[in-house]
């Protein structure tokens, strides 16, 4: 229930967009003054243009997507008061940043010369518009254009010059957060390895320059100063793959060979020396099979990676039979009873809910032709286990027997933690130890041989 105009408009919004997008969608058709309020509520902000440097808009318009998932005659009208706002008002960078936004997710066919136009005001009216610069590198990427990408990032690091030089004892200045907005160390993540927001990242740029293109050396200088971030990313994170392989990446676009091998060689020994200090610890085994996977290692990775998650020796086998098992009901069951079916082994508590409606759909869509799951639950409390079937009826076998993680049947498969799925083929070899409830349907609908739509 919307309490006027006031400020509790935007929590309101952003708690739903946040947490229930589902419901967000409703909303809009269920309160009715809730977009003129939130209407009103923006428009004030847009009016308030820039103080200091900053606008009073909400935060991370741009990193949560905020104003993307407005319906679209909201946008259109916020649209049009920021551009009524920005023609008698051109100083107005609140109203710039506001129209660069709507624009920059709009399916309206609009001329690309608008967003770059009312983008640059932007820019140059917030010398703290971090958010902004990076919204014009990612609009860059999709027309591949050059200048205005570099252009973009050079000032995204203009924004951020209180934070470029950590010190020693406070490297972790990347990773500041000034009332809740992205850090540098975030904004460099996303515009270089999410592919989820930009199509081109900057080593994608730099790697199509000619050796004399004029913009190289403004490029080079951008990812000097990319990867310096790596750099105090990797002093913080040492373990951290994901890191290493940016930092690498930098280095390897820039020409720097041996510097590749050294970060390599570092990742390599940092992850050694865990698995001194403590063995049981398997995510270095992790790290160590990214690391020869990228090296083209790819036995080595796999048997990495079979260290770090033993299930994965499974695959491409014929998983062993059950011995003197029974199942909830204690009657005896055994994988040979399912031979000539496809076969989900779950492995499971009841705590995981969610996911048994995902399954369920599953099951009763295949099951008539050939697909069957065997749950083998890992509470502690049977009562527990039947109270939640009863609430929740399961048409598969269960399996339970009050031991955990030292039941049999978790020990021989080497299951260690849930939840975890083994799907079999026909004849009980598996095809994967890793299956995902989004893509559990489509992987039966193949070894069923039926087609999906």
């Amino acid at each position: 229930m919307m309490k006027g105009n006031t400020e509790d408009v935007w929590d309101v919004f952003s708690n739903l967009h946040h947490n229930d997008r589902g419901k967000l969608e409703t909303y809009w058709a269920s309160v009715p003054e809730f977009q003129t309020v939130l209407s009103d509520y923006l428009k004030a902000k847009i009016d308030a243009g820039v103080v200091n440097g900053k606008t009073s808009l909400p935060p991370n318009l741009v990193w949560y997507e905020f104003v993307w998932s407005f319906p679209e005659a909201l946008r259109e009208d916020l649209y049009a008061h920021a551009r009524g706002v920005l023609e008698s008002s051109p100083d107005n960078g609140a109203a710039a940043k506001f129209a660069a936004i709507i624009l920059a997710g709009t399916p309206w066919d609009i001329p690309r010369d608008d967003f770059w136009d009312v983008v640059e005001k932007a820019m140059v009216l917030l010398p703290n518009g971090v958010e902004v610069c990076y919204l014009a590198f990612e609009k860059a990427g999709f027309d591949y254009l050059h200048e205005e990408a570099v252009t973009a990032l050079e000032r995204l690091f203009e924004r951020h010059q209180e934070h470029q030089t950590p010190t020693e004892t406070s490297p972790s200045q990347w990773n500041v957060q000034e009332n809740g907005k992205p850090a540098l160390s975030q904004w460099v993540y996303r515009f270089c390895y999410d592919y989820e927001y930009v199509t081109e990242r900057p080593n994608d740029f730099y790697q199509r320059l000619e050796s004399d293109h004029p913009l190289r050396e403004r490029w080079t200088t951008v990812l000097g100063k990319i990867q310096f971030v790596f750099e105090e990313q990797v002093k913080l994170t040492p373990d951290e793959w994901i890191h290493t392989r940016m930092l690498a990446e930098i280095h390897e676009v820039l020409g720097n060979t041996e510097e590749v091998q050294a970060v390599f060689q570092r990742f390599q020994l940092v992850l050694k020396d865990h698995l001194k200090q403590n063995p049981d610890d398997r995510t270095p085994w992790s790290g160590l099979a990214n690391l020869h996977e990228e090296l083209g290692n790819s036995e080595l990775a796999h048997a990495y990676r079979v260290n770090a998650d033993p299930p994965l020796a499974w695959v491409g086998k014929v998983l062993p039979d059950f011995s003197s098992t029974v199942d909830l009901d204690d009657k005896p069951i055994s994988l040979a009873d399912y031979r000539g079916k496809v076969v989900l082994l779950d492995f499971w508590a009841t705590r995981y809910t969610d996911r048994i409606l995902t399954l369920g759909a599953v099951y009763e869509k295949y099951h008539s032709r050939g697909f069957d799951i065997i749950g083998i639950n890992l509470d502690v409390d049977e009562t527990v286990l039947r109270e939640f079937i009863e609430e929740n009826p399961l048409p598969w076998r269960q399996i339970f027997d009050g031991k955990r993680y030292e039941g049999p049947l978790v020990q021989r498969y080497v299951v260690r933690s849930v939840p975890r799925m083994f799907l079999l083929d026909r004849e009980g070899k598996v095809i994967s130890v890793n299956v995902r409830d989004n893509s559990l349907s489509k992987l039966v609908a193949k070894q069923l041989a039926i087609e999906t739509d």
